[in-house]
Formats: structure tokens, sequence, C-alpha cells
């Protein structure tokens, strides 16, 4: 008799997600997936594959459930430099309900130097971001920036919330934390 799922994926995705965004990938184990997606390890074995598997589904669910959401209901709700300001601002508040920084982030740092894949998910998700930016920066009506300046004003961005996800992961309080609101407000200002 073949095997039949009998969950709901993007619950399991969730509940490993937070797992790993939590304890990173080495630091969750099996057990450690078992017990917060309520499966067992086979129904976990038959559905995702295996632990890597796994991982990089919830990587993907991270990036579609959070950031693009994120984005884009920024981008509706907002005027683009406010959108921008609104990325930073809600970096640097944070979550309390969430595990610290982003996974994408935590990610990049623990994996992708050791995985080619992995690493591609985060340089695709990474991009996405300085597009976002980019194309925020180019509906600026206040301010006329070429292509070059756009471009390189995004990358900017991108390497300034990545410094502050880290910043925000590390210590909520730091004084770094205002300086790089500060930046971000003097770059697209």
């Amino acid at each position: 008799m073949p095997w039949e799922k009998s969950y709901a994926e993007a619950e399991v995705l969730e509940a490993a997600m937070r797992a790993f965004w939590e304890k990173g990938y080495q630091g969750t184990s099996m057990a450690d997936l078992v017990e917060v997606t309520g499966l067992n390890r086979g129904s976990l074995y038959a559905g995702f594959g295996n632990k890597r598997e796994l991982f990089l589904r919830a990587l993907q669910h991270y990036d579609q459930s959070y950031r693009v959401g994120f984005l884009t209901q920024l981008r509706k709700d907002r005027e683009p430099k406010d959108a921008i300001i609104a990325t930073f601002d809600a970096i640097a508040q944070g979550d309390t309900t969430m595990p610290g920084g982003c996974l994408m982030v935590n990610s990049a740092m623990e994996l992708a130097p050791h995985d080619d894949e992995i690493a591609h998910v985060i340089e695709q998700s990474m991009g996405e971001v300085e597009a976002f930016f980019a194309d925020c920066l180019a509906q600026c009506e206040d301010r006329v920036r070429s292509p070059a300046e756009i471009s390189e004003t995004a990358k900017v961005l991108q390497g300034l919330m990545v410094g502050l996800l880290v910043m925000t992961r590390a210590n909520r309080e730091s004084p770094s934390i205002g300086a790089i609101l500060s930046q971000v407000r003097s770059l697209i200002g």
C-alpha cells in the first residue's frame, strides 16, 4: 500500500523553519524536527527526503512567506522612500516572538560557503531584496538618480540591511543600530 501524507505541508515547513531559524542547521537535530513538526521520522523522510532537503524547503518557505510577503506589503502600503525606511525600521524594532535575525542571513553565514545550492537560494533572495531597493529608488520623485547610482545605492542598502540583521541578532540594544538607520536615511534623502 503506497504511503499517503496526512499532514498540512505548510504547517510542517513553518515548524521546521522556526526550528532551523532558532537553532541553525547544524544545531537542529532530526529529534528536534520530529518534536516540532509532530511527525515521526519515517513520515519526515518519506515526505521531505532528508534533513538537508527539509531545510531547503523550509528556507524557500521562509523566503516566500516572510521576505516576499513583507516587501510586497510595504510597496503596496507606502511611498517608495518610506518603504525603504520601513524595511529598516522593522528590522531594528524586531519581532520578539520570532527567532533572531533573518534565516537567509543566518544560513548565509552558516551554510552558504559549504553548499552551492543553498548559496544559490540565498543569493537569489538577496538579489530580489536589492532589486526591491533599486525599484523604490528609481521611483523616488524627489531626487533624480542615474541607473548606475540607483544600482550602487541599492547594493549599499543591501549591505546595510545585512549588517543590521546581524547586529539585531547579536544585540538588540547595539548603538550601531541607530547609526545604520541614520545612514540609510541620509543615503536615500
